[in-house]
């Protein structure tokens, strides 16, 4: 069912467009501008050509010293790392206490802090575990060198390895996991510093994460007379490239111990793009160079000419040699692996901004939420904008970190917004306790005991609290509001950056630790609270407290978590331009259990991975070559994760898990009726009405005989009905519905279902005009009059029911029926034109 606005409501929706929403002073993400390094300009010479390099280089296995291990490893589905197998690290304990290497991860894993009661974080512990569910990089290896032959270099760094003491099975060594869960990759063009506590700075030095907080970092550039000069270089907005070039040099995610960055140059500059990986001749980025697939894999181009085509000449074209210690010695072809062009000398600058320029394509702006911030109100489902509604209440202060159209206070357009949470870089931070000053868009949430990873206060005087309080006022990435009450103690202990919430249903486990697999399981979390606030009240922030209208009323969560699906990009879902992307070989565990693996041939002391394979993707997405769309973590085949809700709220007395059934509401002569059916004795109902954000803005008490409910109130938009059954005292499993009424009155059609024709009765002509217009494409003048079982769709079943409850003694159809009414679900039917119900 779909709603007949009139024109001046159309008009004023349509001129609404992009103005707030719900309280919300922000439009679509389609009207942002992508923040992008003021000075680009000065270095890349071409944008299309450098996110072509970019995309190649993120992509590329032959990036890790293993020839396995590419930026994109980590970051393939959706942005995110959903592996499944041997992605535990032992936490801050540095001991496994409940996974191990080699383990492989099942729904009922989680959360990683199991309480008897998810809805209360004082009920009984059941398990908790310091684990952190991060991701698998490489097996622990010195770096020796790049293996350079006549034909070019090796895919594999000759690396050796060492005995892993943490990560082995029977002495056999087994990938490397970081201590963090993968931050997306997807929209972070927008967040102000990069990784879960912000250590790649805001401005980008060319070389390292440490923006200016290293005044030795230098490239190398050829000036105006031919003379080669080191320079540093201060480049804004370039998080993205700070965040670049940490994991190709990292021991454990990319790279063997001792490897740098002119090492890393060198072997690329040698390798052919992509060669153990197919590249789709579609590809919206890599298409024109992708070899065919008959005659091998990878680009028929070379990264030293797609830096040529990409980057201004004198950070690249010269003669000069340079040795390892960045000092120039001459003029000349290199000769061996200590010898390295200025290409390879500036490798880290091409590798970060090339980076940051395809990544700032990956931006998921085409939501049903973005919808309907434009102003198209049938976007959300009724149940979808109910838990919009409770997500930005001040009943669950969602929102007061979930800010903005990416949903994240860490972002460029909400630094200098004056929201909840302060304005400026350094805000007050007000806690349960004590209250103090911290960085913005950094909040300590209670996953974890602060102590286990100190989080943002782990980047120590480099901080933005550090920087402001040390009088570096230059280095922040804004000025200091004078609203802003800088005193007391710094909150950044145990503070993470709020994560953007888009495609968050494909982009688990959730949280910085990765300690929730599921979207209902983090909704509990903020439920009861958070699992340590109770004990560190003057370090979480005070907007984590329990949510008491939440407790044990799983329709409210559940709808929140429909909410948030809403989120979802469905280019991002299926792989579609820009999120295409060329073949990869993900390593997920080794072929083995977490008792014994089988040790590799060719690397003996390693483990054998147990390899999956990414099929390359064109830019019409993953429909184009028959594959399914991508799946959020520990999902099943049907994309449905398991259900966790824990032993409360009780089913039904008779062990039917849902005390209430077939309960619909629809609006019936200007009322809301609310029909149910117990399975169960009940002795009483409480019914609550949510709307507009405020739950339970009006509640009834009904006795257990009731099986229906008349609601005169008219409020506007989507409201919510929440019946909650006890039997002698005890709560049971509560039921609800929802009914969208619009702006005004009178904006619901009603009709009469089975009706198609809508002459007013049930007979053989409305079977007669459905299948015409099934069959033959006659117009159906009410297609929800005619979804006989209003399952959302029309089909052959439909004038089957309509014959059988004529002559068989049929079914009747659903409601409404057999008076007129509103549709009791949301589906894409309508009544076009006026009929006997209105």
């Amino acid at each position: 069912m779909r709603f007949a606005y009139s024109a001046l409501i159309v008009f004023w929706v349509s001129f609404l467009a992009g103005a707030p929403v719900k309280g919300q002073d922000f439009g679509p993400l389609n009207i942002s501008t992508t923040p992008l390094p003021s000075n680009l300009s000065e270095f890349v010479l071409d944008m299309d050509r450098a996110i072509e390099l970019g995309k190649a280089l993120f992509w590329d296995m032959q990036a890790g010293s293993d020839g396995m291990t590419a930026c994109a490893t980590c970051h393939y589905s959706a942005g995110a790392d959903t592996r499944n197998k041997n992605q535990a690290n032992p936490g801050a304990g540095g001991v496994f206490d409940r996974f191990g290497p080699n383990h492989t991860l099942i729904h009922s894993d989680f959360p990683l802090r199991k309480l008897a009661d998810p809805d209360d974080a004082l009920s009984q512990v059941l398990w908790d575990s310091q684990e952190v569910v991060g991701s698998q990089g490489i097996h622990k290896q010195v770096f020796n060198g790049v293996s350079l032959g006549l034909d070019g270099a090796d895919e594999e760094d000759d690396c050796s390895g060492i005995p892993d003491t943490t990560n082995n099975i029977l002495g056999v060594n087994t990938r490397q996991n970081t201590g963090r869960n993968a931050p997306h990759a997807v929209n972070a063009i927008f967040y102000v510093d990069a990784y879960w506590d912000g250590r790649a700075r805001s401005e980008f030095n060319g070389v390292d994460s440490n923006g200016n907080g290293n005044p030795n970092a230098m490239i190398r550039k050829v000036d105006a007379d031919g003379n080669i000069i080191p320079c540093g270089i201060t480049m804004d907005r370039a998080a993205l490239a700070s965040q670049s070039v940490a994991p190709p040099l990292s021991g454990v995610e990319m790279s063997g111990t001792g490897r740098n960055w002119h090492d890393l140059g060198k072997k690329m500059c040698n390798v052919t793009p992509l060669s153990r990986q197919q590249v789709s001749p579609t590809d919206s980025r890599l298409g024109a160079y992708a070899v065919p697939a008959g005659d091998g894999k990878g680009l028929n181009i070379s990264y030293v000419e797609m830096i040529q085509n990409a980057f201004r000449s004198e950070y690249w074209n010269s003669d000069a040699l340079f040795d390892s210690n960045g000092a120039h010695i001459g003029n000349g072809t290199p000769d061996g692996l200590e010898q390295f062009t200025l290409m390879e000398q500036n490798f880290s600058m091409f590798w970060g901004l090339a980076i940051l320029c395809y990544e700032s394509t990956l931006v998921s702006n085409q939501t049903r939420f973005d919808e309907y911030l434009a102003g198209n109100e049938n976007a959300l489902t009724p149940e979808e904008e109910n838990g919009m509604d409770v997500f930005y209440s001040g009943g669950t202060k969602c929102s007061k970190c979930h800010s903005g159209p990416l949903l994240s206070a860490a972002t460029w357009g909400e630094l200098n917004t004056d929201t909840d949470v302060g304005i400026g870089p350094v805000v007050t931070v007000e806690t349960n306790g004590t209250d103090g000053y911290g960085d913005k868009g950094y909040f300590n949430i209670g996953v974890r005991p602060s102590g286990e990873d100190v989080g943002r206060a782990a980047v120590g005087d480099q901080t933005w609290s550090s920087l402001f309080l040390s009088g570096m006022t230059s280095a922040l990435p804004g000025p200091i509001h004078s609203d802003e009450n800088i005193t007391g103690t710094n909150k950044n202990i145990g503070a993470f950056k709020t994560p953007t919430l888009r495609n968050i249903e494909l982009t688990g486990p959730f949280m910085h630790n990765g300690s929730q697999a599921t979207l209902l399981q983090v909704v509990q979390f903020y439920t009861r609270g958070g699992d340590f606030t109770h004990m560190d009240p003057n370090g979480v922030h005070k907007y984590i407290n329990p949510i008491g209208k939440l407790d044990g009323k799983l329709p409210r969560q559940e709808a929140v978590v429909a909410f948030m699906k809403a989120l979802t990009d469905e280019r991002v879902r299926w792989e579609m331009a820009p999120f295409d992307h060329p073949e990869l070989f993900l390593p997920n565990g080794h072929i083995g259990t977490s008792q014994a693996v089988a040790e590799g041939n060719v690397n003996p002391g390693e483990a054998t991975d147990d390899l999956i394979l990414l099929p390359m993707v064109g830019a019409a997405g993953r429909a184009e070559i028959n594959h399914p769309p991508v799946k959020g973590f520990l999902q099943t085949t049907t994309g449905a994760p398991a259900t966790t809700t824990g032993p409360i709220p009780l089913g039904g007395t008779n062990g039917n898990p849902d005390p209430i059934t077939d309960m619909i509401c629809y609006e019936q002569d200007g009322k809301i009726i609310v029909n149910w059916t117990p399975t169960t004795d009940v002795s009483n109902y409480i019914l609550e009405v949510d709307n507009g954000g405020i739950m339970g803005v009006e509640t009834f008490m009904l006795p257990g005989s009731q099986t229906s409910f008349e609601y005169n109130t008219f409020r506007p938009n989507t409201t919510l009905y929440l019946l909650t059954p006890y039997y002698l005292g005890m709560e049971l499993k509560s039921e609800a519905c929802f009914v969208r009424q619009g702006l005004t009155p009178g904006t619901l059609s009603y009709f009469l279902r089975g009706d198609v024709n809508m002459d007013g009765t049930l007979d053989v002509g409305d079977a007669i005009d459905l299948l015409g217009g099934i069959f033959s494409g006659t117009p159906i003048p009410c297609e929800d009059a005619s979804d006989w079982n209003d399952d959302g769709q029309l089909d052959v079943s439909d004038p089957i029911n309509v014959l059988q409850y004529l002559f068989a003694n049929g079914p009747a159809p659903a409601a409404p029926y057999p008076n007129c009414a509103s549709d009791p679900s949301f589906d894409l039917l309508d009544c076009a034109q006026a009929n006997i119900c209105q």
